[in-house]
């Protein structure tokens, strides 16, 4: 996993660009309680997760949400 905090800005506007956050704050609280977990790779992700469920980034890592 990548630790949240070495999310860039452009990264972090892309996931809120694509999902239901709003801000650093409201991805971090997620994060925080095991809502949301970042990877370095799709290889790192594992595959039983559905397509609704993960965000590809432009720069290739996937941001994968749990729980809905």
């Amino acid at each position: 996993m990548t630790d949240i905090k070495n999310l860039t800005q452009a990264e972090i506007q892309e996931i809120i660009d694509n999902s239901n956050h709003t801000s650093y704050e409201s991805i971090k609280e997620f994060h925080d309680d095991g809502l949301l977990e970042v990877f370095p790779s799709t290889d790192d992700v594992w595959q039983g997760y559905g397509d609704d469920e993960k965000l590809t980034l432009s720069t290739g890592k996937v941001v994968l949400f749990i729980g809905g």
